[in-house]
């Protein structure tokens, strides 16, 4: 090879390097960021298995019925929220089309923190809406169907004593079962199914054994690893409220939404707080609504059948407190001749995102 081609591959295998080493850098020095995502407030109806497998001597009702709650609580899209702010109304005013409530003392003394000089009988709800902030927004009701034997394998070899002096074996085992399971949401006003599916877990059992053959006696070790049926439970919840809330988020109409609580003097107060995942400096948009009823608007036993906007250009609010089941927020474009209403839509607009998380090696093994 002649002294050109030879520097010519030189300079070549030293570019490559150095574009690899540059790209490599840049991926080191990427920042990882992971969009938020707010929690929906849901309550779960009820959690069951079918008859036969509670009777075959493990309860599984009750074990699913145990684990759920820590299922949810781990999920970052769902809330299960069993208090809310409530509200006793009384000393209807009909021609204002408003009536006084009183509050809770819990929810009375967090008020209290960010209106100083609020009393409880400064609290004003709309009638035709002021039920809407004591509803979860999905009702959930999931169900074990069935355990099942789904496959399995097994596998031995050995030699005989007409081959080796001292006969050896091994064997190996493998057992699959395949547990079922449902989940359904349902709208909190119209009992109307919003989404469905049907997951599924599989149960691995195993055992590896050999032995020596003397004779007559044959000696050797066998282990095992059996699937517990709680830990099977536990991955079925865990993949069934994942599913479920994927098929949520794929559908119109069912993003992240909450309820107005309070509006005073260019502020709010909304249902939900920081176990939501809210945080100073979120912005959200709200949007007062015209409700159909069939029977007494928030009257016991009614139905919403429908909801329509009636804002043309949103309120944009921003949280000053995400509190505990509550926020405080600070409406941004406040209105002289229209006002946020009790029961009023809010949604997100703006999400303030986390810092992104270097991950330069580089970097720590400095600091190290």
């Amino acid at each position: 090879m002649s002294t050109i081609n030879k520097k010519l591959l030189s300079v070549a295998s030293l570019t490559t390097l150095a574009l690899l080493t540059m790209a490599n850098q840049k991926c080191e020095e990427q920042p990882v960021v992971k969009a938020r995502q707010l929690k929906k407030n849901v309550q779960i109806l009820k959690m069951e298995a079918s008859s036969f497998l509670d009777n075959s001597g493990f309860n599984f009702s009750e074990v699913a019925q145990n684990q759920l709650s820590g299922v949810i609580f781990e999920e970052e899209s769902m809330f299960e929220r069993n208090v809310y702010p409530k509200v006793d109304q009384a000393d209807p005013q009909s021609s204002a089309g408003l009536q006084k409530a009183s509050v809770e003392q819990k929810q009375m003394t967090q008020l209290k923190t960010w209106f100083p000089t609020m009393k409880s009988s400064d609290v004003q709800l709309s009638r035709d809406s002021s039920c809407l902030v004591s509803r979860p927004q999905h009702l959930l009701y999931g169900k074990i169907n069935s355990l099942e034997a789904y496959s399995g394998m097994a596998l031995q070899f050995g030699f005989n004593s007409s081959t080796v002096q001292i006969p050896l074996s091994a064997k190996f085992k493998m057992d699959k079962m395949r547990m079922d399971l449902s989940f359904h949401a349902f709208d909190p006003w119209s009992s109307q199914q919003m989404a469905a599916v049907n997951s599924e877990v599989i149960k691995k059992d195993y055992s590896a054994g050999f032995g020596i053959d003397l004779g007559i006696i044959h000696i050797g070790p066998e282990f095992y690893r059996v699937t517990g049926m709680a830990e099977t439970v536990l991955k079925g919840l865990k993949q069934s409220i994942k599913d479920i809330s994927e098929k949520l988020k794929s559908l119109q109409r069912q993003e992240w939404h909450t309820r107005v609580l309070i509006s005073r003097d260019n502020y709010v107060v909304i249902v939900g707080g920081a176990e939501l995942g809210l945080k100073k400096g979120d912005r959200l948009k709200v949007e007062n609504e015209v409700h159909d009823w069939m029977g007494e608007p928030c009257g016991e036993g009614s139905v919403l059948l429908g909801s329509v906007s009636v804002t043309n250009d949103p309120w944009i609010i921003e949280i000053e407190d995400a509190g505990n089941l509550m926020a405080k927020a600070r409406v941004l474009n406040p209105r002289e001749d229209e006002s946020i209403e009790v029961g009023a839509l809010t949604r997100v607009s703006q999400l303030v995102q986390d810092q992104p998380v270097q991950t330069n090696s580089k970097s720590s093994k400095k600091k190290k």
